[in-house]
């Protein structure tokens, strides 16, 4: 009776049920009786799953005149409760890595920069290709010939080079690329302007919220600008088989693709900007690499246009510049002399200049097709 008992203790010790026991007065060698609660919960964790959890309750039921033991689930009970776990599991979904295309459109060069039309209310417009630009925008002169009203209730801040603007947005009833219809109401005004006497002529910056929404496959020599839909696929390609090289070490900032760069020896991440003509050395940078005022003062002024207007830079000549696996010696480079907001560096058209490029936001990768010169 006593082991009986001890047993019985740890039954209820284990279970945390919430049992109390009292021993009858008479006669005094009495078992213990149990009083409610009239359950104890012998609770078993199943094996877990991503899918599915599942938790088993037994409840055991004694009448006063017995005295209850351990219970011990039998093979089948285990078996049976098994079966219940591997039903209610399912398998992962497969990863779904094919390319879905959402719009194709022409792409010109026009003064190395990437140019495509795109509709506003019913009229085409001419956009350049912009990554490094956070915004859709277009300029104020293009906004007033399209009749686009101003709201006042969304201002922009824009910073780039040339300095800063404020303006208020304008809204749209239709925006259309490549015979899509794409649902934005409004964009930026910026007061810039894109024509000039090298071939340029254009509206406005088709920018990173609408280009890196997409897996983005720009086509130089083919003339072609193709939109994907983002997949999230372990192993992705670029949906071309010519020779391509994998900028590793990719990261992504505010919508900005960075890439990491090597220039004389010191190390930086760059902005990857289709908007940019030339590669641009930033003013962090520049006095990383004892760069100072005394030293650019020899090196040739340039006037430099951009969303903020016109600011003087220096081209300087650096003995290599390594962007990922390529290499590029002697190049000569943009220096700012102000801090624009670039960052390190921006990376645009002289390094893309005749290649194919895939561009993926989602899987801070970028691939570029190799030249004729590179291994």
């Amino acid at each position: 009776m006593r082991s009986c008992d001890r047993c019985w203790r740890r039954c209820c010790a284990s279970s945390g049920a919430g049992w109390y026991f009292r021993r009858p007065r008479t006669p005094s060698n009495s078992p213990l009786v149990a009083h409610p609660p009239l359950a104890v919960m012998a609770r078993y964790q199943s094996i877990r799953c991503r899918c599915a959890v599942v938790a088993t309750r037994v409840t055991l039921w004694q009448s006063r005149s017995r005295v209850l033991t351990r219970f011990r689930p039998m093979p089948r009970v285990i078996g049976f409760l098994l079966l219940i776990f591997l039903a209610r599991c399912q398998a992962a979904p497969e990863i779904d890595c094919s390319l879905t295309m959402v719009t194709q459109m022409p792409l010109r060069v026009q003064d190395r920069l990437l140019v495509v039309p795109v509709g506003i209310n019913g009229k085409w417009v001419r956009l350049v290709v912009d990554s490094g630009a956070e915004r859709t925008t277009i300029s104020d002169a293009a906004a007033n010939r399209l009749g686009l009203p101003h709201d006042a209730k969304y201002v922009t801040h824009a910073v780039g080079i040339g300095g800063g603007t404020t303006t208020t947005d304008v809204t749209i009833e239709r925006l259309v690329i490549g015979g899509v219809h794409f649902p934005v109401d409004r964009v930026a005004v910026g007061t810039f302007s894109l024509q000039n006497e090298r071939g340029l002529d254009a509206d406005g910056l088709l920018g990173a919220d609408i280009l890196l929404a997409f897996d983005m496959d720009i086509d130089v020599p083919g003339g072609t600008l193709t939109l994907y839909r983002s997949r999230a696929c372990p192993t992705p390609k670029p949906p071309w088989q010519e020779p391509s090289i994998e900028i590793q070490g990719v990261r992504a900032l505010k919508d900005r693709l960075l890439v990491p760069i090597e220039l004389d020896g010191v190390s930086g991440m760059a902005i990857l900007d289709t908007g940019a003509q030339g590669n641009v050395v930033g003013l962090n940078m520049a006095r990383r690499m004892g760069l100072t005022d005394q030293i650019l003062s020899r090196d040739q002024p340039v006037r430099n246009r951009g969303t903020g207007g016109v600011s003087i830079s220096r081209l300087h000549q650096f003995k290599r510049l390594r962007i990922g696996p390529v290499v590029e010696e002697r190049p000569t480079m943009m220096v700012l002399q102000s801090d624009f907001g670039v960052g390190d560096a921006l990376i645009g058209e002289s390094f893309l200049q005749g290649r194919r490029v895939w561009l993926s936001l989602r899987n801070r990768q970028i691939f570029v097709s190799r030249r004729s010169n590179e291994q």
